[in-house]
């Protein structure tokens, strides 16, 4: 039984890494997800050459409470599409795929907050983003 570990020094992970991999938070339960779908996934501030191909970053966005209690919250995840600046037409497709992938995650829900492609001059790239959510106790009981 294989821990979790998104990077393996001088190592890829390779399918056989992916389908032995336990995930032990959220976050590593989609990256696993995205990467068994076939997806080119990274954690934020692992990729930072120019954008040759599709693929996303997983992004933890903070903890929030429920208005009116501290027992109730949510943790939100913010999924960044990257897309070559050759491709924008592809870049809707992109985000349907991805978006219907997680659907198969039932801890997951969209916030419905979904931002605009735009230029990243650093990774010469479109970008956007979609935000999710999933229920999370703030405190014991």
């Amino acid at each position: 039984m294989a821990t979790f570990n998104y990077k393996i020094v001088g190592k890829e992970l390779d399918q056989e890494d992916i389908e032995n991999a336990i995930p032990q938070t959220l976050w590593q339960k989609i990256f696993l997800h995205l990467e068994k779908k076939r997806y080119e996934v990274y954690s934020p501030g692992q990729k930072r050459d120019k954008c040759e191909a599709t693929y996303v970053v997983i992004k933890e966005n903070g903890i929030h409470g429920q208005d009116g209690g501290n027992k109730l919250g949510f943790k939100v995840f913010d999924v960044i599409l990257y897309c070559p600046l050759t491709n924008y037409s592809d870049m809707e497709f992109y985000a349907e795929n991805i978006k219907q992938d997680l659907k198969e995650m039932k801890e997951l829900r969209p916030t419905g907050v979904e931002t605009p492609s735009i230029i990243d001059d650093e990774v010469e790239g479109y970008t956007s983003s979609i935000e999710y959510q999933a229920l999370k106790t703030l405190r014991r009981r």
